[in-house]
């Protein structure tokens, strides 16, 4: 009865082991160039004063040519005091720049998008840089390491503060697990998704989607990932950069409550299905392996330690009266600490890499909350959503 269990296992278990070396941690050397790009910051913002106050200026005050840069916030139908915060930026920083959207604009694109469009439009340089209003910076040099890499797309990564808790462990081993991935599919030639809140890459690469009809009917009806949609049409022919130097992270507030989360996660998830089908597949074999992997390990493997000589699920089986290791347990055993443990200091090196602290202990705890977690949201990547961005 417990073969097929077992047989199951071990084949999730080898498809895990094969995604490795996809996923495996690679050095990727910082960029730099002698002439820095001009280049515009846009931030797209709908009630968001206490952030803009906390974190624009750390934007404003970026290490970078004078003349070279200017930073353009959308601000979208806010109704609290982000107006007049930005009014008295701009007499500090005359390269900040503000589009005011109404809250009654009639708009023809949803979610963030609107906004979005409004904010290249009016860039008067070719390389955009886009972050989030809650977003902050890691270092002065964020700008300069984001804009160095000569390609026209650079993703980077968009990190969390850590805080105490259960819920930003999670978070942020969810994070960093997720740039583990969009970093290799990219450096593998296979990118489908950068993060908006650290992003970069050149504007006449959009002009190339306007006649792409299929693209703009999905855009045009998807709220949310308007940073995936891009980056997976754009990325076909444009190979990205990746820059994951700590000096050019960006630093969000993390969601305070698992309901707050749940919502956030929703509304990303639903986007997935509108992936390259290359990408798509691998992601979807990747999350049904590792589900399968943990699923099938938790109830089996344990019991197995406990039960009888000869039962079903032991790790001994009876030779005459003798009790012997059970050969095909103890492959599944090998098999599931070899996999634990190469995951695990691959991960290592990412977190070294990525200046996460504190998550290499959680390991184990994240990638089996990450097996549920798949298992629950699967319905929501069929799901046609229709939430707002805030």
């Amino acid at each position: 009865m417990f073969f097929p269990f077992i047989s199951l296992f071990l084949f999730a278990t080898v498809i895990q082991l094969g995604f490795l070396f996809l996923l495996r941690w690679r050095q990727v050397a910082p960029s730099s160039v002698n002439n820095l790009p001009p280049v515009s910051v846009i931030i797209c913002a709908r009630n968001e004063a206490a952030n803009l106050e906390r974190f624009l200026p750390q934007v404003l005050q970026q290490d970078y040519p004078a003349g070279l840069f200017e930073v353009i916030v959308v601000n979208d139908g806010s109704t609290d005091g982000s107006a007049i915060l930005l009014a008295a930026l701009q007499q500090q920083y005359p390269y900040l720049k503000v589009i005011t959207l109404p809250a009654d604009t009639v708009k023809d694109l949803p979610g963030k998008k609107y906004a979005l469009r409004a904010g290249i439009a009016a860039a008067q340089h070719e390389r955009l840089l886009l972050t989030d209003a809650d977003c902050r910076p890691a270092s002065a040099t964020w700008l300069r390491d984001m804009t160095a890499p000569e390609a026209t797309i650079v993703l980077g990564y968009g990190a969390y503060e850590q805080q105490p808790g259960l819920l930003n462990r999670f978070i942020r081993w969810e994070t960093a697990h997720t740039c583990m991935q969009y970093a290799a599919y990219a450096l593998a030639g296979k990118a489908y998704m950068g993060v908006g809140r650290n992003l970069c890459y050149n504007k006449s690469l959009l002009a190339l989607l306007e006649q792409d009809a299929a693209f703009q009917e999905v855009y045009r009806h998807t709220p949310s990932g308007d940073d995936d949609l891009l980056i997976s049409a754009i990325a076909t022919h444009n190979k990205p950069a990746i820059c994951l130097e700590p000096s050019a992270h960006t630093v969000s507030l993390p969601q305070s409550s698992w309901k707050a989360w749940w919502r956030q996660k929703t509304r990303h998830v639903s986007t997935g299905k509108f992936y390259p089908p290359a990408a798509k597949r691998l992601l979807s074999l990747y999350g049904l392996s590792h589900g399968l992997f943990w699923l099938l390990a938790l109830p089996v493997l344990p019991l197995s330690l406990c039960r009888p000589p000869g039962a079903s699920f032991s790790l001994w089986r009876l030779d005459g009266c003798l009790a012997v290791p059970d050969p095909m347990m103890i492959i599944a055993w090998i098999a599931f600490v070899l996999r634990l443990a190469l995951y695990w200091i691959n991960a290592a090196c990412w977190y070294r890499q990525l200046n996460e602290k504190k998550i290499f202990l959680f390991y184990p705890f994240g990638d089996l909350g990450w097996a549920l977690y798949n298992v629950i949201l699967s319905p929501y990547i069929l799901w046609k959503n229709k939430q707002a961005w805030k």
